[in-house]
């Protein structure tokens, strides 16, 4: 026997499906970066990718065989993009950036770097899949001192100081 609370349970379980994939659809195009830097200038970067962002854009872009990040060859492909697309600079010049690696987790593909970064006016560009997905924005959260600022790029940015 049917219920009214089993009915009304199951429209709202229905709806709230409904509602959820659009939401779903429209995720925004988007790398997270998270950049810390210690008293003594150390850095470690971690880059977050959206998985399927990372493995269709790079594939339609020629820079990976298939859309799949699963091989190390592929994740070696986004390491090296990633290096050639985020530039941390120390009073207008690059910081060596060592990659020491990529993995996949769940539904995002991370990329790790490290270095050393002197006293100096702190600048950052993240060109991150800009050039190869509409709408890409990528967002870098520099921590440093117990203090978080946060930096978002999108369009044609350039590098931004870090305040």
């Amino acid at each position: 026997m049917t219920t009214r609370r089993t009915v009304i349970s199951g429209l709202c379980g229905v709806g709230a499906l409904c509602w959820a994939g659009p939401a779903w659809a429209h995720r925004l195009a988007r790398t997270e970066t998270e950049v810390t830097i210690s008293q003594k200038g150390d850095v470690s970067v971690v880059h977050v990718y959206h998985l399927q962002d990372a493995q269709s854009v790079l594939f339609q872009a020629g820079l990976i065989d298939r859309p799949d990040l699963g091989s190390l060859r592929a994740r070696a492909h986004l390491a090296l993009y990633t290096e050639a697309n985020f530039t941390l600079a120390v009073s207008g010049a690059p910081v060596a950036l060592d990659l020491i690696g990529a993995e996949i987790q769940g539904d995002s593909a991370y990329v790790y770097q490290e270095g050393h970064i002197s006293d100096g006016a702190l600048s950052i560009d993240a060109r991150m899949l800009r050039s190869l997905l509409k709408g890409q924005s990528n967002s870098v959260n520099i921590v440093r001192d117990g203090q978080t600022v946060t930096l978002d790029f999108s369009g044609d940015d350039g590098p931004k100081p870090v305040a």
